[in-house]
């Protein structure tokens, strides 16, 4: 079992979460407190999903759940960038690292399922 703060989607993750930080502060009052906060959440979310992956062997569901959420935090990414409260350039430059997150979701899940097909032959 790897460290948590030392895999990629962690980093990835926390990365993430450091750039909608930065962000908040040139928000819109109503959006700051409404899709922000819950944008936060939403990836502070998968952070502590990654870590209880991480620590279990029964990783399948886990990490299923955290890509569940983690296509929300795409939704309000996407919404924001509707409403015009991010930059286009902002917007593409935070779908390229969620969409980096999903493939290494999706990576991680494979190798788990795989894992599990192996134990039951």
């Amino acid at each position: 079992m790897a460290i948590y703060t030392n895999l990629p989607v962690y980093k990835a993750s926390y990365s993430l979460l450091l750039e909608i930080n930065r962000l908040m502060p040139n928000l819109p009052r109503d959006c700051r407190y409404s899709l922000g906060q819950e944008l936060r959440h939403k990836i502070m979310e998968i952070i502590v999903l990654i870590y209880r992956a991480n620590r279990t062997k029964k990783k399948v569901f886990i990490i299923a759940k955290m890509r569940e959420v983690l296509l929300e935090v795409q939704v309000y990414i996407r919404l924001m960038s509707d409403l015009k409260y991010i930059s286009e350039r902002k917007y593409v430059a935070l779908m390229e690292e969620t969409t980096s997150m999903s493939k290494q979701m999706a990576a991680w899940e494979r190798n788990e399922q795989n894992k599990v097909t192996e134990e039951k032959i």
